[in-house]
């Protein structure tokens, strides 16, 4: 089992545009239960903060982080414009 300080883990990914804006791509890390953990997208341009559900269930953070870089540009946008809105 996966213990950790705190509950939320981030760890950033990258940066992407949509439509002129840069944004920041970060993963949010939680624990479930047992030895899973799932994974947020968090999208950050300046002070704005828009994070999706969980969109990952893996064994570890590792895992998550690495399923979260695997995501194509397209799916990244769309994810983006549905936490908008």
């Amino acid at each position: 089992m996966q213990m950790w300080e705190d509950e939320t883990r981030e760890t950033s990914i990258g940066r992407f545009e949509n439509e002129g804006v840069m944004w920041d791509l970060h993963v949010l890390i939680e624990p479930v239960t047992g030895d899973l953990v799932h994974g947020r997208l968090s999208f950050r341009a300046g002070e704005e903060r828009y994070d999706t559900a969980p969109l990952l269930v893996e064994e570890t953070a590792e895992d998550v982080v690495r399923q979260a870089t695997e995501f194509p540009r397209s799916m990244l946008r769309q994810l983006l414009i549905s936490v908008l809105g």
